[in-house]
């Protein structure tokens, strides 16, 4: 089984499961990332910058976690683009459509805490959830992924 995570999973890491209390969840993280089960995309590398703090550093340090962007994935970034041109604005949501076309591509499942929304939501309220839908992409919370990976701490 291989993940792509999405970048709440990792700000959650930082705010709700500090390294120095919960050592366990980031060495689980980080040995799946050494298996080749869990990774994010560029786009998500780039959103987890933006945060300021140590955890852009803590990904480059983690070979493999980072995965890059393959001609696919843009077309499939380019289809959601299409599909639901409300859907990123800015910053906003940027990453998301290369979360779903990562995982679409390399068969993966995407562990995000967003929550699905009802139908006829507008574009610019998507969550990863409605979209991975369209592109039958599996979707786990954190709690999930955890649970599926047999951890425990």
């Amino acid at each position: 089984m291989s993940y792509t995570l999405d970048s709440n999973i990792l700000i959650n890491l930082v705010q709700r499961y500090p390294r120095d209390i919960f050592p366990g969840i980031w060495d689980s993280i980080e040995e799946s990332v050494a298996q080749g089960d869990s990774c994010i995309s560029q786009a998500v590398h780039r959103e987890v910058d933006r945060g300021g703090d140590d955890l852009h550093e803590w990904a480059d340090d983690l070979p493999g976690f980072v995965c890059l962007v393959t001609d696919e994935e843009l077309a499939t970034v380019a289809e959601i683009g299409a599909a639901h041109p409300g859907w990123v604005q800015g910053q906003l949501n940027e990453a998301d459509p290369f979360v779903v076309a990562h995982a679409k591509h390399e068969s993966s499942t995407v562990v995000t805490e967003e929550k699905r929304k009802g139908p006829g939501t507008h574009d610019k309220n998507l969550k990863i959830p409605n979209v991975a839908d369209e592109h039958e992409v599996e979707v786990l919370k954190f709690f999930d992924y955890v649970r599926r990976e047999g951890w425990s701490f």
